[in-house]
């Protein structure tokens, strides 16, 4: 155990590449999936139909292959459109792009359900008191869903943040990545302490994040029935 507590502060220092990759990614795929929930609520066949195929593909095949097609392909698409050559940080880049595409897919179905859980007769409520569309979208209509999708959308935060590690098959030096060269230096010796502690550390970071979505589930539900108990009291008086 003497060589893992030796080489923490050197896995350590592999945690803001994968925070890098982790925000970002999660960041990038919050926009896309909520794009993708609109289209596969369009009613128009042809975008529903695409953002479909997309959303079976990306959740349908394995990161580590996701992962390298983005890592060979993405340099060839540089090369070809804009001449550009491929640099050291490329397969940083590409491991984002891949873990934000394939997290998009997971997003988007987490946000379809949850808009799908919205009582419409709110909508509809909304509209009647004269809110438009785009008011009906960010007083009635976010606000429910966030707090809808917040557990599993944590969920698939952290499953990314373990899936970060899939960045090793590319070179990307993240937490994992660390952990491999470590135990390469060290020619295999004191291998079993280095990946369990880097284990325990991705470990400790989801615990981290669970206890950061469960304050604000709370502190949503709580805000929910404090406006319920608002309206009711409001209607009771009007009455």
């Amino acid at each position: 155990m003497q060589i893992a507590i030796e080489k923490l502060p050197v896995l350590l220092g592999a945690l803001p590449t994968t925070f890098y990759i982790l925000f970002v990614s999660v960041a990038a795929a919050l926009a896309l999936g909520a794009a993708l929930t609109m289209l596969k609520l369009s009613r128009h066949t042809v975008p529903r139909v695409a953002a479909t195929v997309y959303i079976s593909f990306m959740r349908g095949t394995p990161m580590v292959a996701q992962v390298l097609i983005a890592f060979i392909g993405i340099p060839i698409l540089m090369r070809t459109w804009f001449g550009m050559t491929p640099t050291g940080s490329t397969n940083l880049f590409c491991a984002v792009i891949a873990f934000s595409l394939n997290e998009a897919a997971f997003f988007a179905e987490i946000f379809r359900s949850a808009y799908l859980a919205i009582d419409k007769g709110q909508i509809e409520a909304a509209q009647s008191i004269g809110m438009s569309r785009v008011q009906t979208f960010w007083r009635v209509i976010l606000p429910q869903t966030a707090m809808s999708a917040l557990p599993n959308t944590t969920n698939m935060i952290i499953e990314l943040m373990k899936n970060t590690s899939v960045g090793l098959a590319i070179g990307v030096v993240d937490l994992m990545g660390m952990a491999k060269q470590v135990s390469y230096n060290t020619m295999g010796v004191g291998q079993t302490p280095i990946f369990l502690e880097t284990a325990v550390l991705y470990w400790l970071i989801g615990i981290v994040f669970m206890a950061v979505s469960g304050k604000v589930t709370a502190h949503l539900n709580r805000c929910d029935r404090q406006t319920a108990t608002v309206r009711r009291r409001t209607g009771g008086e009007h009455a």
